[in-house]
């Protein structure tokens, strides 16, 4: 009797022994491990030539006209960021961009290298006149609120961008700018995907690292390579019925973007 009680303790005081080895070692070496995040500031910003562009200030453009933008929106899709694995990280969705002010986004993603970026630049086809403004919250920039007048109800759709202001083409210093141009671009077609390769940007654990998006508005206008746009005699259109323009116009304006 007394062997066999002394052998029910042993048993016990080894099953004690080997319970706590496993706990311990289930501490010292987890089998899953939380990967680090760290963040990703993407800026856009708008320049003309070497200078911060600024709305409602007076340019000179290449034909010699002086022109005041007082209003450049333009939305912003799709947003990748591409890890050197070729792994795409969604920044975001769709994004309403007001270059009266610099824009600042700042994204938590997975720490390590990434050598791309994605974005569109309009609203993808399946979301521009397939949906009804009204589903979205009023925060959404697809919303009736959050698209801020972006959103054609008689033709259906988004408008992409939005660029107007006043120009005077006299030539005369001081003059009044007394006519106006105008450009709103939206429908499918004029969809763009930009793809930016080749780029080196770590971002570290627990730490930021900043990309800077600009946008050179004087080359939208007068690109290094495109259609120059002399706005005296083509200032203004809808999309539809100036179709030629409305694409010089976007095709300009997606060459007039380079990250920095």
């Amino acid at each position: 009797m007394k062997s066999a009680r002394y052998f029910i303790m042993a048993c016990a005081a080894l099953t004690l022994l080997l319970s706590a080895c496993k706990n311990t070692a289930t501490q010292e070496d987890p089998e899953t491990e939380v990967a680090a995040n760290g963040q990703f500031n993407l800026r856009m910003d708008a320049k003309w030539g070497n200078e911060d562009f600024v709305i409602e200030q007076v340019y000179l453009d290449t034909y010699g006209n002086r022109i005041r933008v007082d209003q450049f929106l333009s939305y912003v899709s799709q947003i990748f960021l591409v890890h050197e694995n070729g792994t795409e990280v969604l920044l975001k969705d769709f994004y309403l961009a007001n270059f009266e002010n610099d824009v600042e986004l700042p994204f938590e993603v997975p720490a390590g290298r990434y050598t791309g970026l994605k974005l569109g630049l309009g609203i993808p086809a399946a979301y521009n006149k397939h949906e009804d403004p009204a589903q979205y919250p009023s925060s959404h920039p697809l919303s009736v609120a959050g698209s801020q007048g972006m959103f054609w109800y008689w033709n259906t759709g988004y408008i992409f961008t939005k660029f107007e202001g006043k120009i005077d083409t006299t030539g005369t210093p001081d003059a009044a700018l007394l006519d106006s141009f105008l450009f709103h671009i939206g429908d499918d077609p004029y969809y763009r995907e930009l793809t930016f390769e080749n780029l080196n940007v770590t971002v570290p654990a627990n730490g930021a690292v900043d990309m800077q998006l600009r946008i050179f508005v004087d080359q939208i206008l007068a690109p290094v390579a495109g259609s120059s746009l002399d706005l005296a005699t083509n200032a203004v259109t809808h999309t539809s019925e100036q179709d030629v323009l409305a694409t010089t116009f976007f095709d300009n304006y997606a060459a007039a973007i380079v990250v920095e």
